[in-house]
């Protein structure tokens, strides 16, 4: 599934870091240090949220639009995130097989070492 849904970015002065919640997946959200760093991590934290809905059969709920999002924070703002659950779960399954690789041939080094 391709989409994209409205991420809320918040500074918080007291942890430094900004806050990206994602109004409309119960749970989703996620935090950097800088804006790239959140940025990342949403482009990330969404296909995964998005996905286990997905394989739990439940309900996708529907992305609002980003002129509708309410920012209670004079520090926030409002951005579109794209996620593609298909290609996310293809990375997962790609970092499974390299992990697998490594492990194997760590096991090898320490059988010869």
């Amino acid at each position: 599934m391709k989409c994209i849904y409205p991420a809320v970015f918040t500074w918080d002065k007291d942890t430094q870091t900004y806050a990206v919640n994602f109004p409309d997946i119960e749970g989703c959200f996620t935090y950097g240090y800088n804006l790239p760093e959140a940025f990342d991590y949403a482009a990330d934290v969404l296909p995964l949220m998005l996905g286990c809905l997905e394989e739990d059969n439940k309900p996708i709920p529907k992305a609002s639009k980003i002129e509708d999002i309410k920012l209670d924070d004079k520090n926030s703002f409002a951005q579109y995130i794209y996620a593609d659950t298909e290609l996310y779960r293809e990375l997962v399954q790609l970092r499974k097989i390299l992990d697998m690789k490594k492990r194997n041939k760590a096991k090898k080094f320490r059988k010869t070492a």
